[in-house]
């Protein structure tokens, strides 16, 4: 299984926000923090936004700041929605793709079957969990911050 960069920046932008207990972060902060485009990340922030992961306030003093708390935000709820519409191989567009196999295919249903097991276990991780005993993730991004004169 592998996850789009889309769904990767989108989990790199709450861990920030989640470590960043000090206020907003803007989305430029975070871009040059992670050495990412901005233009990508301003896409995908809004987009947390919009599905209510995240608080923006704009303004001369605006940032971002996590909607809810770190232990209400599933991995797994995440990805199903950053995800939607990124099959795994060819047949699970939902168009069904091109392959000609498809009709007859033994492979989708356990394709079907491997995916859906993937997310069910990203389901009961939150991001809570993703930061929780991890002292150098924080340590890490607080240094970043600094290095890049945010804190």
């Amino acid at each position: 299984m592998q996850i789009s960069k889309f769904s990767d920046y989108a989990l790199r932008i709450l861990i920030h926000l989640a470590t960043h207990e000090d206020g907003l972060m803007s989305t430029r902060e975070i871009a040059q923090m992670q050495k990412l485009p901005f233009n990508h990340l301003a896409k995908i922030s809004q987009w947390l936004t919009h599905e209510g992961y995240v608080e923006s306030l704009r303004g001369r003093n605006g940032g971002m700041r996590l909607a809810l708390p770190p232990e209400a935000i599933s991995i797994g709820g995440l990805l199903r929605k950053s995800e939607r519409g990124t099959p795994l191989v060819e047949c699970m567009k939902e168009d069904g793709g091109c392959c000609v196999m498809t009709p007859a295919c033994g492979l989708l249903p356990i394709l079907n079957e491997a995916q859906e097991m993937f997310f069910t276990t990203l389901d009961s991780k939150t991001l809570h969990d993703v930061l929780s005993g991890n002292g150098g993730m924080r340590n890490l991004l607080r240094a970043l911050e600094i290095n890049k004169g945010v804190a």
